[in-house]
Parts: structure tokens; sequence; C-alpha cells
């Protein structure tokens, strides 16, 4: 039996991304999601994981888009002056950012540690459980991975990175970041989203997914709305992965060929 983890990552971010993973799920295939719970909408996004058990729904620590949780006085080196996160785009323009002594800079570790406890407790507040997987959003650093790892041996909940790669699941799902602007070099181009075939992507690595029997395959479906724009540059292409996830193609190659759509439930 083919075994495939569909994630779809930003549950929350704006209420049009929201909507577009709640469909994912409902008239899809997807069913993995992190919530970003620094963000305005996820509350909005919260309503909507209680009465869907097929999901699972973990977090998406955050730390370019958007505002902190924690005050912003707490984490000077992480916000700029309006308390809003600084983005991935400037981050790696920075020559620190190709260092990891520049990194460390970046991302002092007192301050990622209060503030991805803090998003942690609002997804705890807000949902009235824990996630059930942590993952990271956009560019990774030192400091970010170890603050991550060390929530997930103190709540025992699994690290989405670490599980993936100690089952070497990691394989078929890189196809799709490869050459992609917005993703690699945070470079707003429209015509590159918009030509983007998630749903080709899907379908060129059938026989990938089924030779390797347990895989991951990982985007960023959602609809899009003026505050997407505001805030990321993958923003058109997440339309994209929104219509393969609820592709009639994909769900009957996966019905017809026995796929179980695993979750990380099904991982630890």
């Amino acid at each position: 039996m083919t075994k495939i983890l569909f994630q779809g990552d930003d549950f929350g971010f704006t209420r049009s991304v929201t909507l577009g993973i709640v469909d994912s799920i409902d008239r899809g295939v997807l069913r993995n999601t992190g919530l970003f719970a620094n963000m305005p909408s996820a509350e909005f996004a919260v309503s909507f994981m209680k009465d869907r058990p097929q999901a699972c729904f973990g977090i998406d620590f955050n730390l370019v888009a958007g505002p902190s949780v924690c005050d912003p006085k707490e984490i000077p080196h992480l916000v700029d002056e309006n308390g809003y996160f600084i983005k991935s785009g400037v981050r790696t323009r920075d020559p620190r950012w190709q260092s990891e002594e520049g990194r460390a800079e970046l991302f002092p570790y007192d301050e990622v540690k209060k503030e991805l406890w803090a998003q942690y407790n609002r997804f705890v507040e807000l949902a009235g459980r824990k996630p059930e997987y942590l993952h990271e959003h956009s560019i990774s650093s030192e400091n970010y991975r170890k603050v991550i790892q060390e929530i997930s041996e103190s709540e025992n909940i699994p690290y989405s990175t670490e599980i993936l790669a100690r089952l070497n699941m990691n394989g078929p799902m890189q196809a799709l970041f490869m050459n992609n602007l917005a993703s690699q070099k945070k470079i707003f181009d429209p015509n590159d989203q918009l030509n983007k075939d998630t749903v080709k992507q899907f379908m060129d690595l059938r026989e990938d997914l089924v030779a390797n029997g347990c895989s991951a395959f990982i985007c960023h479906p959602g609809y899009v709305d003026a505050d997407l724009l505001k805030f990321t540059t993958l923003s058109l292409e997440r339309a994209k992965d929104a219509e393969m996830m609820m592709s009639p193609d994909v769900i009957k190659w996966c019905q017809e060929n026995d796929v179980q759509l695993i979750t990380y439930r099904d991982l630890v």
C-alpha cells in the first residue's frame, strides 16, 4: 500500500488562506496543516478544527510574517518598529545570514525561545489542546530549530522535519520547491506563480510515490486575498496548490491505487 502525507502549511495566515485549506480538507486529500498562531485570523482558523477529525492540526512556528505574540520590546531583534516580524526576504539579503554566527545575531536564542513558546501557548489557548505536530515556516536558523526541538522534547510532540527525515520521506516533495522564486529566493514573480502546475508536479511524481511506499507531499494551499499579498512573496501560487489538493485526477489516482492518506499520528 502506498502511503502519502499531504501537508498544507500556514493555516490561519489570512481568512482566504484558511478557507482554501479547509476546502482542501473537506473536498480533497489534505490531511495535515499547521496553524499560524500569531496571525489575526488564527482564531477564525481554529473554529474549523473541531469538526474535522480526519485532519491533523499542528503549529507552524513563524518568525517572518505578521505581528509577534510576545511584546515586541522583549524580542527587538525579531521585529520592526511596528512590532511585525522582519520578512524573510530582508533576512536572506542580510550578509549576516550567510554564517552561523550571523544567523545567531539575527535570531538570538533567548528571543526565539520567548516567541516560539508564546506562539505555542497561544495555540493551546485558542484550541484548548496541544498541537499534534511542530513545523518550521520559511527560512530556518540553528536557534530556530534548536528551540523547536526543545519544545518537541518538553511537550512530547513530533517535530515534522525530524520525523520525515528519520523515515526518509523527504524525497518526492523536493520537486515542489526547485526553481521556486518565492520559496527559494523570496522574489515575487506573478507569472512564475501563475504558471505553476502543482497537479502536473504531483502526477509526474506518481511512480516515485509508489516506489517510496511512504512519502510526504508538502505545499501551501489557499485562496488569495489582499492581506496575503502584504505579508509574503508566496501568494498567487497557493491557489494552484489548492487546485492540486482538490484535483479530481489526484483524488481518482489515490482511490484507484489504494493510497492511504496518513497524518503525523500514523508516524509516531
